[in-house]
């Protein structure tokens, strides 16, 4: 009968072992599918954080552009001016 108990505890600690390496296992593998998803959240909100800004500097292109234009066109009209002036000058100094 102690036989028989002993061999009964045996066999129950063995299958409580079992179970136990069985959910451990389970435990692990959703580890591994966890870590995976936060590896693809990290990715995911890298590439928003770079859209982002891509968003940011079309935005801020598209409100500094007519300022920038404004300017180039200035800088083009006083080039220009400067160049008809020197060629008036020299047409005067030929007539002369």
């Amino acid at each position: 009968m102690a036989g028989e108990d002993i061999s009964r505890i045996e066999f129950l600690l063995n299958e409580h072992f079992v179970k136990t390496e069985k959910q451990l296992s389970e435990i692990k593998q959703e580890v591994r599918v966890m870590k995976n998803d936060i590896e693809h959240l990290k990715r995911d909100v890298g590439f928003l954080h770079d859209w982002n800004l891509w968003l940011l500097m079309a935005a801020v292109t598209l409100l500094a552009l007519p300022q920038i234009v404004a300017g180039i066109k200035a800088l083009f009209g006083a080039f220009a001016e400067g160049i008809s002036l020197v060629m008036k000058a020299f047409r005067k100094e030929e007539k002369v």
